[in-house]
């Protein structure tokens, strides 16, 4: 079996197998490992069909506990396999659960699923679960320094992301560093190919940031974060009344944006 190919459970039936691949539960056969060699410095995979193959020749001696001798003790019960190339799954990755929730913000939603699917072990995907977190604090805390208040008008905030570019840049640079020291080589690269990083944290000419109050035919109203990656709305508490005044920014949007809008206001408009 090549190192690029992922194992995943058999299903009736040839239209089963597609769409299996996706719930899976474990990737990996048992009875196979992945045995971690360094080459070079750099961490390569090998696959091999017996766990007993990691033991030392010589005396039949066990080998030192690597990796590889982890991720093989946390292996699912027996069951029929067939096996896959990873990169196939990467791009069922890619163009599903990934294509909308590549962003800093969202990045964790999809992420059991996909350390799942590629076959990651317990304590991986605890790593990565960790780094993805630790990623998304760090991106709120520089904001606090890099963001900035853009144009306001009456009924209509915008934000001005043009300072995030470098640090998020380096943050997303240091997510992925940190994937690769969490994961095996392939799999490592297979997740890091399967996300957006432009999307990440969008700051080019095209994306945008900018906060409103909407009010619907009955009269209720909404606040909304809206972005070029999509927007994010809840109801007006009813203590703050829709009869003209203009309403306070900071108490109304969410704890991310609340640093920038003190004193300033806004009024509700109507929904297109």
């Amino acid at each position: 079996m090549k190192p690029s190919q992922i194992i995943l459970p058999a299903v009736t039936g040839i239209m089963g197998l597609g769409l299996g691949l996706a719930l899976a539960p474990s990737l990996r056969k048992p009875g196979t490992v992945i045995v971690a060699t360094s080459s070079a410095g750099s961490l390569k995979s090998s696959y091999s069909t017996n766990a007993g193959d990691a033991a030392n020749d010589e005396g039949g001696k066990s080998a030192p506990r690597t990796r590889a001798r982890d991720r093989s003790e946390d292996k699912k019960p027996k069951e029929q396999r067939v096996s896959i190339p990873l990169k196939t799954l990467v791009r069922i990755l890619k163009d599903g659960d990934f294509k909308h929730a590549s962003n800093f913000n969202s990045l964790q939603y999809s992420m059991e699923k996909a350390l799942t699917l590629l076959g990651a072990t317990e304590s991986e995907r605890e790593d990565i679960k960790d780094l993805v977190n630790k990623s998304k604090s760090e991106i709120l805390a520089a904001e606090k320094n890099h963001l900035k208040l853009g144009e306001v008008t009456t009924d209509l905030i915008r934000m001005d992301m043009s300072g995030m570019r470098d640090p998020a840049e380096e943050i997303s640079a240091r997510t992925k560093d940190g994937m690769r020291a969490a994961l095996p080589a392939d799999l490592a690269e297979g997740l890091i190919s399967a996300i957006n990083w432009e999307k990440y944290y969008p700051v080019d000419d095209k994306s945008f940031t900018r906060l409103e109050i909407t009010r619907n035919l009955s009269g209720k109203l909404t606040v909304w974060e809206r972005s070029s990656d999509g927007g994010m709305g809840h109801q007006v508490n009813a203590e703050f009344k829709d009869d003209g005044t203009p309403l306070p920014a900071e108490l109304l949007f969410g704890d991310r944006w609340k640093p920038f809008l003190k004193g300033v206001t806004i009024l509700p408009k109507d929904e297109e």
